[in-house]
């Protein structure tokens, strides 16, 4: 009994040192990066140029939206006149019952405009230069 145990043991321990310097079958496939190549791809000249041109147009989002915030902002200030206002104030805030308010008929080619502010000017309907300031 004795020497039919120490055999299964050595011949387990021989096994598993036989075993140890061999790779499994997991082990045995060669890692070749992503499935589709993307890893080999980027060696190339095009892909490094695509990403090139991916971080630019990041770079000009960002610069075009960080143009567009401050000329939001922009907008919340004192009018005066001579400045020009935006072509939304013209299309959408146009005062037309300016009677209701106390206000006399503006002349011809002007009208009056509310404002962000609470403000109401009287700005030329085809270039939204401001006239004059009423509140």
């Amino acid at each position: 009994m004795l020497k039919k145990k120490t055999f299964t043991v050595a011949a387990l321990a021989l096994a598993t040192v036989v075993t140890a310097g061999l790779p499994t079958a997991a082990a045995a496939q060669q890692w070749r990066g992503d499935r589709d190549g993307r890893y080999e791809r980027w060696e190339r000249r095009e892909d490094r140029q695509d990403y090139r041109r991916w971080e630019r147009d990041q770079r000009r989002y960002e610069r075009d939206r960080n143009r567009w915030e401050r000329e939001q902002r922009r907008e919340y200030r004192r009018w005066a006149r001579g400045q020009t206002i935006p072509h939304h104030y013209r299309s959408s805030w146009h005062i037309r019952d300016y009677q209701r308010y106390g206000y006399r008929a503006p002349p011809r080619g002007y009208g009056y405009y509310r404002t962000d502010s609470g403000d109401v000017v009287m700005a030329a309907i085809a270039t939204g230069v401001i006239l004059s300031l009423l509140n």
